[in-house]
């Protein structure tokens, strides 16, 4: 019996990732993120100024807003966004603008599986592309446990659809090496046991480190300023270039 996805992947081969930097052109930033099918855009606008109620003296403020109609749910859609929420707090400077808000958007175009980690890559080729002080690189991905037990990194809608359970989680690529990897959230659906969980979470690490070593490449495509400056020279920045992830289509982590 064969051992492979019906993609024709094995359990811990990636899709194709590409990545398209200022989308939004109203937007201060703003990115495109593809898994295969799944297609998400995301725009970040701000620093701006807040209502005075709403300032923190010490702090920017992060709004996020969650656009996936047809997608998800609206009780998945306000779970997703919290989710995202708490990881941008995570890897923004909010120090560094306080009194100011980022209002920051996602909008799921398509889905095929996996769509709330290309929200949040897309989230954070956006803060990125406006220039936003961070701490590092967030990156997200799934893991769904099959009825037969095994375990298949970045699942298809359909895969998720017949999964026992799925984990997702974020991550932090503080210093964008994998050993500095930590989980800043994850959220889990259908039931398995803590020896799986953990599995899982160690599964989706691999895939991270894998992604944010691809994202890093892209990036250094462009001229990009702050606290996540690449070493390499600085190139050119053109806005309708595509900056593809390139080797992620059916390559096997580790």
């Amino acid at each position: 019996m064969s051992s492979l996805r019906p993609d024709g992947r094995s359990r811990e081969m990636l899709r194709r990732q590409r990545l398209h930097r200022s989308r939004v052109p109203s937007a201060s930033g703003s990115a495109e993120y593809r898994i295969d099918g799944t297609i998400v855009v995301a725009a970040v606008h701000g620093p701006l100024r807040i209502a005075p109620w709403r300032e923190a003296h010490d702090r920017g403020v992060i709004d996020v807003e969650l656009s996936a109609p047809g997608w998800m749910s609206r009780d998945d859609q306000r779970a997703c966004e919290g989710r995202l929420r708490g990881a941008i707090e995570r890897c923004v400077e909010l120090r560094d603008f306080p009194r100011f808000g980022l209002r920051i958007s996602a909008r799921v175009v398509s889905d095929d599986g996996n769509a709330e980690a290309a929200c949040v890559n897309a989230v954070c080729c956006a803060l990125i592309d406006a220039n936003v002080p961070m701490r590092g690189l967030i990156c997200a991905n799934a893991c769904a446990l099959t009825r037969e037990g095994s375990m298949v990194i970045d699942p298809t809608k359909r895969e998720e659809t017949e999964a026992r359970a799925v984990v997702r989680a974020c991550a932090l690529s503080k210093h964008r090496e994998k050993d500095e990897i930590a989980i800043v959230g994850c959220s889990t659906t259908g039931a398995l046991t803590e020896k799986e969980y953990l599995d899982a979470i160690a599964f989706i690490v691999d895939a991270t480190a894998a992604v944010v070593n691809i994202q890093k490449k892209s990036i250094a495509r462009y001229e990009v300023h702050g606290k996540l400056h690449e070493d390499e020279a600085p190139k050119k920045r053109q806005n309708t270039e595509d900056a593809p992830m390139e080797g992620m289509e059916n390559r096997p982590l580790g």
